[in-house]
């Protein structure tokens, strides 16, 4: 069954990221590499594709290097319904996300994408510390 990671380049979804590959192979699983874009603007969501499609593309290439069939899946919208979308989607046992530390007053304001995705999703998730 497909593995989702929830995957944006920065140094927390890096270490979900060798967790997922290392899943992906243990289960002989493809993992589906979402990342997503929020912005309103089309200028700047244009710009946000671009740059994403890089960083997407190397996680692709490092977990296929790996021997992982890996698939990049670029969403608009929040990080967490793209995650939860692209699950359902390709009806995922398992999703990965990276846990980054935020103070409890920026979960109150802006909530956690991990912990929307535990509460939301329809299958297994790990969080990667």
């Amino acid at each position: 069954m497909p593995v989702i990671l929830g995957y944006d380049g920065k140094s927390h979804t890096e270490k979900a990221l060798n967790y997922a590959i290392g899943h992906a192979l243990a289960y002989n699983s493809a993992l589906y590499i979402v990342s997503s874009v929020a912005t309103k603007d089309s200028v700047d969501r244009e710009s946000d594709i671009r740059n994403m499609k890089e960083y997407v593309e190397a996680a692709r290439q490092r977990a296929a290097d790996a021997g992982v069939d890996a698939h990049p899946l670029i969403e608009v919208g929040s990080p967490a319904d793209a995650i939860i979308a692209a699950a359902r989607r390709v009806d995922a046992d398992t999703i990965i996300v990276g846990r980054f530390d935020k103070t409890a007053l920026d979960r109150m304001m802006i909530g956690s994408v991990s912990e929307k995705v535990i509460r939301n999703a329809h299958c297994t998730v790990i969080v990667v510390q």
